[in-house]
């Protein structure tokens, strides 16, 4: 997102700027509060940066100049607090609130099994899934294991929100494939800065220069992927009051 303002009547400063924090989706269940505390945190976070690259590009003499590569840095790093976010959120969500979810036959419970007979229970057992399964808690144990073949190092890609979609038996039209496909421009701007460091050639070969970036297109790409978590979270927490609330029902029968 990003506003045009006024600086001393003569020229005009794009401010760079978050979409406001979204509303915590009402009566939010133990399950999904971690995961709600690590989305806020990474909008305040995402958000003081923007506000620091602001106040730094207003101050200059012309803002209307050459974006420096300061400021660039500025942008970059609120990408990988961005994409740091989006995977501390995810992982969280899943491991908090897979256990209640799975606790029904559902989507999310279908979601695991297909994906347990087909990667981890199909032929030799692996070390981990051996473990896993004489755990004191198997089903914990399997849940971890899930939650790591769902995100892997981290989440780098449309396919793994994906998955992860699935695996908690979620959807909405922000959901979908298509949708989901949108954010992989993020995706691959997150690839270039953390492991290339935004390097033109990050092999030697070549040029050694750094990537441009518009900020106002970076501005954007945060707040649509941060956004997109929001959309995890909010159908997350009604998927598990409904499993709550039947579970409710059937104690009182």
């Amino acid at each position: 997102m990003s506003t045009a303002v006024g600086r001393s009547g003569r020229s005009k400063l794009t401010r760079v700027e978050l979409s406001g924090l979204p509303r915590k989706p009402h009566g939010c269940p133990a399950e999904v509060q971690r995961s709600w505390a690590r989305f806020r945190a990474t909008h305040e976070s995402v958000a003081r940066l923007f506000d620091t690259l602001n106040e730094s590009r207003a101050a200059k003499d012309d803002p209307r100049g050459a974006i420096s590569e300061l400021h660039l840095d500025q942008a970059r790093a609120a990408i990988v607090f961005t994409a740091a976010g989006i995977d501390a959120c995810l992982r969280t969500l899943l491991r908090d609130a897979l256990g209640t979810l799975l606790s029904q036959d559902g989507p999310a419970h279908g979601a695991f099994t297909r994906h347990f007979f087909t990667h981890r229970l199909g032929g030799e057992l692996t070390r981990p899934t051996k473990k896993a399964v004489v755990a004191l808690d198997p089903r914990a144990a399997l849940i971890d294991l899930y939650v790591e073949d769902l995100t892997g190092a981290s989440v780098q890609g449309w396919k793994q929100l994906a998955r992860c979609r699935d695996a908690l038996g979620i959807d909405g039209p922000a959901l979908t494939d298509d949708v989901l496909r949108t954010h992989q421009d993020f995706f691959n701007a997150r690839h270039q800065v953390v492991h290339e460091l935004d390097l033109v050639d990050p092999s030697g070969r070549g040029s050694r220069s750094r990537r441009p970036r518009d900020l106002t297109a970076v501005g954007q790409q945060c707040d649509r992927a941060l956004h997109v978590m929001y959309d995890f979270i909010a159908p997350t927490a009604k998927a598990v009051k409904a499993v709550l609330r039947s579970a409710g029902r059937e104690r009182r029968a």
